[in-house]
């Protein structure tokens, strides 16, 4: 089965490429990176100017915001190498990240954009979990902290994170999982069914693939699951098939996700 999926496509453990050095091009489509690595910025901070304020005024909080698509390489370094020092330090960097480092305009209400925030933040995450590798209890608490006081960006960037954190907290963080997938946020629910969702057991990954379903996140999204190479899982064909039946009754459309599960209509040929 492929393991692609939402929340491994940040593709974070391995050194930026050249679009994320600082001087990069700036986002092309607003709410959605142009690659996981399109990121730079010149933070106002450090000598680099805001776009799109008036000479001779210093921009708003808020201006700040909406034009930082540009990644403070060195900023960034900077907070990895003190989270490493200093874990705790990810309390505060964690939420400031997309304020002080980098993020796309505007918001993004479909699930699987790509953020620039994102990417940051889950470089944030790596670096938290090189400070804490001999520690899992500790990394496992600081995530939860992170996902419990965070909002909704915030933690949709731990979820995010889980699948390249995998070896190191095992299990523990699979009731994060349980937790998004009660909301009806589809970008929280897309990023809880990454790679980490594996570690669901078959039931409760059946019924998340289910939920997808119900609030419109595509299941390309869903980590290990293509129905084409996995004919085998009847339970779950058998919980798509009972859905699509349900809208159909209700007079509703049947998404085109859930066809790919369902047997392909017969034909029948009246002889005259």
């Amino acid at each position: 089965m492929s393991m692609s999926s939402e929340g491994d496509r940040v593709g974070l453990d391995t050194p930026p490429p050249p679009s994320l050095r600082s001087g990069a091009p700036s986002l092309g489509t607003p709410g959605r990176a142009s690659s996981p690595g399109g990121l730079a910025r010149s933070h106002s901070g450090s000598g680099g100017s805001t776009s799109g304020s008036p000479v001779g005024r210093a921009a708003s909080a808020s201006e700040r915001v909406e034009t930082n698509t540009v990644v403070d390489e060195r900023l960034l370094a900077e907070w990895c190498a003190e989270i490493e020092a200093d874990p705790t330090r990810i309390r505060t960097r964690f939420p400031a990240a997309a304020r002080e480092i980098g993020r796309t305009p505007g918001t993004s209400p479909e699930p699987g954009a790509e953020r620039v925030e994102d990417v940051v933040r889950v470089r944030l995450l790596l670096a938290l979990g090189r400070g804490l590798a001999d520690d899992a209890d500790s990394l496992s608490t600081e995530l939860h902290d992170l996902y419990r006081f965070g909002d909704a960006d915030e933690r949709r960037a731990v979820l995010l994170g889980l699948g390249h954190l995998e070896d190191a907290i095992g299990d523990r963080a699979v009731d994060l999982l349980h937790d998004a997938m009660r909301t009806n946020d589809p970008r929280l629910v897309a990023a809880a069914m990454g790679t980490y969702a594996a570690r669901l057991d078959p039931a409760a990954w059946r019924q998340g693939v289910l939920k997808c379903l119900f609030i419109g996140v595509p299941l390309r999204l869903v980590a290990g699951l293509d129905p084409a190479d996995d004919p085998a899982d009847d339970e779950l064909r058998r919980m798509v098939a009972d859905y699509a039946a349900e809208r159909r009754a209700a007079g509703r459309e049947v998404p085109a996700d859930a066809l790919s599960f369902l047997p392909a209509p017969t034909q029948t040929t009246r002889e005259s």
